[in-house]
């Protein structure tokens, strides 16, 4: 794996393990519903993380 990948997926995973200041217990299981600005950055950073895992 090189460097610059493994940087964005650390990157990703911050973002993930931050979560959403309004709503703690939402852990992008399912998508954000995109009320919340912020559950939908955490959505969008598990669906590119898991596109890298496929990867």
């Amino acid at each position: 794996m090189n460097n610059r990948k493994l940087e964005r997926q650390i990157d990703l995973l911050k973002i993930l393990a931050k979560g959403c200041k309004k709503h703690p217990a939402y852990r992008a299981i399912r998508k954000a519903t995109e009320r919340c600005e912020e559950c939908v950055v955490v959505w969008q950073a598990r669906v590119k993380l898991n596109e890298m895992e496929a990867n």
